[in-house]
């Protein structure tokens, strides 16, 4: 407890209980991942501070009620925005604005993991929220000066936005090397003579990780002359089921459903980093560029092979990140501009596979807990 009188002032005595409320959503973009990792991280310095509270996306009024019987108690809650498992419901993106109708007591926290990279409707959607929170955080530089330079909320609210680091939602190491040879095996069965190149994505697959170009990197590589195969280690949101199946027919359309291993949501972190250490290379070809707020980049950073991804948006995202930095200034590393076609990934991929030797991992374990610093920071700063 010394430790944690050190870091933010006078204690955990100073900081009201925190309820983090989000979507009970089996698959989500990872936002209720991170705030679980986020929880774990703060209960080293100060246990019990901090509690989860998933709320079942087909309850939406057990949803306010349970933001609002929280504040009434003085307590903080914590949002984290947008919370993808509630599909195209409104009410995540209203709720704490009713809840501040209800009572004036306690304190509203948002983490906007994303800004200026959400679609209008998603944003329009999220403005009654966004004038009912008292501190805003984010993970990412880029999206925290899009919101700076936003009229959404007084000036002095938004240039008070708390920049605080996102660590890795999947913190598994790889298995045994015999392991990641067996699944090397099972992927490259069936090779046609032609040379491999084993291309992995991990993600939730939505608009903004463009599923349908990854389908066209890998029919480009194909066109080049390797027997390129996609392996994809995560699914689509629960509440659009159509589109796993237009994927899968874009990959029957596009002659490469044969060289497509889909396998979905890897709950077991082990065995998942394990099929990911089996690629050669990864794939994260970001609609906004690769940054600082994106967990697959964190995953794919720790495993030691050449990766492609998209130009950040600004020069400094990495500034406040070494480690990240360093994944990203390798020579295994290529960087390619947002808008460029699949042939463009597909070079990239190839020119970052004959680097492979010189490929980094790089070790996120830290991140987690300057998050748990800066959140204790944060709580105990509303307490004033």
């Amino acid at each position: 407890m010394n430790e944690m009188r050190s870091l933010t002032g006078p204690g955990t005595d100073a900081i009201a209980p925190v309820t983090i409320v989000g979507s009970d959503a089996p698959v989500t973009c990872g936002v209720m991942d991170y705030a679980r990792r986020l929880v774990e991280a703060i209960d080293v310095l100060a246990p019990g501070l901090v509690r989860i509270e998933p709320v079942e996306t087909r309850r939406p009024l057990d949803f306010l009620r349970v933001i609002v019987s929280r504040l009434r108690r003085g307590e903080t809650v914590h949002m984290q925005l947008p919370i993808e498992g509630w599909g195209n419901s409104l009410l995540p993106g209203v709720a704490l604005f009713l809840a501040r109708l209800a009572t004036r007591r306690g304190h509203i926290v948002v983490t906007l993991h994303e800004w200026m990279s959400l679609n209008r409707l998603r944003y329009l959607s999220l403005l009654p929220d966004v004038w009912a929170t008292d501190s805003f955080v984010f993970v990412s530089e880029h999206q925290r000066a899009a919101f700076r330079g936003s009229p959404v909320v007084a000036r002095a609210r938004r240039e008070a936005a708390t920049m605080i680091p996102i660590g890795p939602n999947i913190m598994a190491r790889p298995g045994e090397e015999a392991a990641i040879a067996a699944e090397r095996a099972r992927i490259r069965a069936r090779g046609d003579g032609r040379p491999q190149l084993v291309v992995g994505f991990f993600g939730v697959l939505y608009a903004s990780k463009r599923p349908e170009l990854l389908l066209e990197t890998l029919a480009a590589l194909r066109t080049k002359g390797f027997d390129a195969r996609l392996v994809v280690c995560g699914d689509f949101l629960h509440d659009k089921p159509d589109d796993r199946p237009a994927f899968l027919a874009r990959a029957a359309a596009l002659g490469v459903s044969d060289a497509l291993d889909f396998r979905g949501r890897i709950d077991d972190e082990t065995e998942l980093m394990t099929v990911l250490a089996a690629c050669d290379a990864f794939l994260l070809p970001y609609t906004d560029g690769v940054s600082a707020r994106r967990g697959t980049f964190h995953a794919l950073a720790q495993i030691a092979r050449p990766l492609v991804t998209t130009e950040p948006a600004r020069a400094d995202e990495f500034a406040l990140f070494p480690a990240l930095a360093a994944k990203i200034a390798s020579p295994a590393t290529r960087l390619v501009p947002v808008d460029a076609p699949a042939r463009a990934f597909a070079d990239a991929l190839v020119a970052a596979h004959e680097r492979r030797e010189e490929a980094i991992a790089v070790d996120l374990a830290s991140l987690w807990g300057e998050a748990a610093r800066g959140h204790l920071a944060l709580y105990e700063a509303l307490r004033g």
